[in-house]
């Protein structure tokens, strides 16, 4: 059992429940959100055809991206197992000072979002800032790059250095995906 912030409460259960019954289909489990406090307790069904004994750890991975900020659609691809999310608290990262929370917050989205999605960009992934913490879907090797590129903000890194990171990672996977791609068989 977990709670949710009350602001996401709505966005979990959806428009008439369509959110939780999605969730609940896709995974093969039952959900029961308290829509007064946010407590949500994930249950097993195992007469659902979709029943994995993992959906309750996938289920949770999805409720909580979107607590997060994610939409539910970004949230979902997270049933692909491919796919993880990682969630930074910046108060422990960089401590309670509100003045280096809002300095650190703009610099992860940059002027006019731009850091922000270079990283979703170059990184292939979705990135949420909500509240004290920055959150990421991605696939692994991708969601390395992407924790590397916000420990480079956190640390100071100037934002043109940070951009020729995320290129040049870029660049190599996709040099890679072609190698894949036109290997010569022999």
């Amino acid at each position: 059992m977990f709670r949710l912030n009350n602001s996401r409460i709505a966005v979990v259960i959806g428009k008439n429940g369509e959110t939780k019954k999605e969730i609940e289909e896709k995974l093969g489990i039952h959900l029961d959100i308290d829509s007064e406090n946010g407590e949500v307790e994930i249950k097993q069904d195992l007469k659902n055809e979709n029943y994995d004994p993992l959906n309750p750890l996938i289920a949770k991975k999805i409720i909580e991206a979107i607590n997060r900020g994610f939409n539910p659609k970004k949230a979902m691809i997270l049933t692909d197992e491919e796919y993880d999310l990682e969630v930074f608290n910046l108060i422990t990262i960089i401590g309670k000072s509100d003045k280096k929370l809002k300095r650190i917050k703009g610099r992860l989205i940059g002027r006019n979002g731009a850091i922000r999605k270079a990283i979703e960009r170059y990184a292939e992934s979705n990135m949420s800032i909500f509240g004290k913490t920055v959150s990421i879907i991605a696939a692994y090797e991708n969601l390395i790059i992407a924790r590397k590129a916000i420990n480079m903000i956190i640390n100071g890194a100037p934002h043109h250095v940070i951009l020729k990171f995320l290129e040049n990672k870029y660049s190599e996977k996709k040099k890679e995906r072609f190698k894949q791609l036109y290997k010569p068989e022999f």
